[in-house]
């Protein structure tokens, strides 16, 4: 019977597809270094070669002592690389910053932060008189506001009213008008601009212009001066029945691999664990009942991941961290747990910048939100990542306060976004998907977690075992797919 070395070494090659003579694996057991070993075989032997022979092998450098010379040069050279030193800094991170109290003057003032920050951007294309004081004008005008009302009239219509730290206005845009065709895309709370003519009496706008504090269209993602890859992936689910851990343990196996030497970070955007009482009946669908021994679960997960590639974790709606958006980054507890080498937290949503790309981490709940509200012709499971594309548009990541997403009332509103990202990556929905808006590159991962009963009944069909690669020079996106 093999030994458990010998084992090990049938696992990794069966693993990348290939098999081996018992010659071969002995001398691969016997080798300085087993890992480098297969590596250099299977680059060395080409893709047409799926069961390695000691003839073979022979056959390509006659002797042992000429493949034992070859081998040496190349394990020199591979310990010859130089050390890579990650380049990671996180901004908009809301943790130990967390200055909600619940009272009144907290929603007060996350709105007015919102309604400041995000008429700062529309600033440059309107100049925007204050709501209370247009009553006293005519003619054209152009407003900035919170929108507190959206109403549809029988004549097919859109009434709506804004609102701004003076008072509030009705808006009306008339459905043979140019903004109509973006009106239902409307959310209340979000900030918008209009432009447009006011009634005989002043009592009312008709809107000529909708604008949307958006990304501008010329729009110039940063990238990275070095060709180094960044894996983005998302809902691990560790502890639920349904996690598949094999295919976990293909991408992880397959990052120690030469296709993989140039992914140096592994972003995930949130749902490390299953967690426990998130959803009617999940008690049925749990491996692991204990949330800290599905964060140690997990943990074991994260050290399969090889220790020089740094990785970086944001909370979801599944994590032990509280519901309410901005999440702040674990806690010490869970920290403690999750002890595996180059783990960065931070919350829920952070820009994380790597290489001096900036990339939008948000785990997605809004997605629901943004889906369910807009139009399916504009928004769809199916395609996240136009849902995505509306909150860059809305620049917020959550802007309906007070239904489906629940929101923390902070002195400051962590989910405008103020800096424009080369990448937005997310998650939540269970699908892959990813697109580009105005030149952002946006991507949602799919998950590790197959179909449960909770999301056959709401008719979900989960995208499992994607892994998009982002070469952060570029900022080309290829995808691995672990069946």
């Amino acid at each position: 019977m093999p030994t458990n070395n010998l084992l090990s070494i049938i696992q990794k090659l069966v693993k990348r597809g290939y098999n081996a003579d018992p010659d071969v694996v002995q001398f691969i057991d016997k080798s300085q270094n087993p890992d480098e070993t297969i590596n250099f075989l299977i680059t060395d032997m080409g893709s047409e070669v799926f069961t390695f022979t000691m003839a073979d092998i022979l056959g390509n450098y006659g002797s042992l002592s000429n493949l034992d010379s070859c081998l040496q040069k190349q394990i020199s050279s591979a310990s010859e690389k130089p050390s890579f030193e990650p380049s990671i800094s996180i901004e908009n991170d809301v943790t130990g910053n967390s200055t909600g109290s619940g009272k009144y003057t907290d929603f007060v003032s996350i709105f007015r932060n919102r309604l400041d920050r995000i008429s700062l951007i529309l600033k440059p294309r309107i100049t925007p008189s204050p709501l209370n004081s247009i009553k006293k004008t005519s003619g054209s005008v152009s407003v900035v506001g919170l929108v507190s009302d959206i109403q549809k009239t029988s004549a097919g219509h859109f009434l709506i009213e804004l609102e701004d730290v003076s008072g509030t206005f009705p808006i009306l845009i008339n459905n043979n008008s140019e903004p109509f065709s973006n009106a239902d895309e409307l959310l209340l709370d979000e900030v918008i601009g209009i432009k447009g003519t006011l009634s005989n009496d002043s009592e009312m706008l008709f809107a000529e212009k909708l604008y949307f504090p958006d990304v501008p269209s010329n729009f110039k993602p940063l990238s990275a001066d070095s060709h180094v890859q960044a894996a983005l992936i998302s809902d691990i689910h560790v502890g639920s029945k349904n996690f598949k851990s094999n295919l976990w343990t293909d991408f992880t196996t397959w990052l120690s691999t030469p296709e993989a030497e140039l992914i140096e970070y592994v972003l995930i955007a949130g749902d490390l664990v299953e967690g426990v009482g998130v959803y009617p009946g999940q008690d049925a669908d749990l491996e692991i009942i204990n949330i800290y021994e599905q964060y140690r679960a997990f943990n074991e997960r994260l050290k399969e991941i090889p220790d020089s590639i740094s990785v970086v974790m944001i909370p979801g709606n599944h994590d032990a961290v509280r519901l309410a958006e901005p999440q702040p980054a674990f806690n010490d507890e869970i920290r403690k747990i999750l002890s595996s080498q180059n783990t960065h937290f931070t919350s829920n949503p952070s820009t994380v910048t790597i290489e001096g790309v900036p990339i939008l981490m948000y785990h997605g709940v809004s997605l629901d939100e943004i889906i369910t509200e807009l139009p399916s012709e504009k928004v769809s499971y199916e395609s996240p990542h136009t849902a995505m594309a509306q909150l860059l548009k809305k620049r917020h990541l959550a802007p309906q306060f007070g239904s489906r997403t629940r929101l923390a009332p902070e002195l400051r509103d962590y989910l405008v976004i103020g800096k424009i990202p080369s990448v937005f990556h997310s998650g939540h929905v269970h699908k892959f998907s990813c697109g580009k808006y105005n030149n952002v590159l946006l991507v949602n991962s799919g998950c590790w977690q197959a179909q449960t009963d909770f999301q056959k009944r709401v008719n979900i069909i989960p995208d499992v075992g994607y892994v998009p690669i982002l070469d952060l020079d570029t900022l080309n996106l290829t995808i691995r797919h672990f069946t």
